[in-house]
């Protein structure tokens, strides 16, 4: 008997399948949010749809499929546009939570 896939493992194949075929990264048409790190002081987190916690030593952000959640000190938002973030301070761990 044949293992039935789940219907987000089909639609994770047709996105990876989508973006060789247009050569993109796979993120960008996946619904994942991208994130550049600069050392352990700012972040760059494109993909957001709001912020769940703000705090000066935690900062979580909604992404859709994901929470990032960043820890530091002297954590702050410096500027959201659109869906992007950027976050300075001290990072010293990030989380993805479900």
């Amino acid at each position: 008997m044949r293992k039935r896939k789940c219907r987000d493992d089909r639609g994770d194949r047709i996105m990876d399948s989508i973006s060789r075929n247009l050569d993109l990264p796979t993120d960008t048409v996946s619904g994942y949010a991208h994130m550049e790190i600069s050392g352990n002081r700012e972040v760059i987190l494109e993909g957001c749809k709001g912020v769940l916690e703000y705090s000066d030593c935690v900062i979580a952000m909604n992404t859709g499929r994901l929470t990032v959640r960043l820890c530091g000190c002297d954590m702050t938002i410096i500027s959201m546009q659109g869906s992007q973030a950027i976050i300075k301070g001290t990072i010293t761990s990030i989380e993805f939570c479900n």
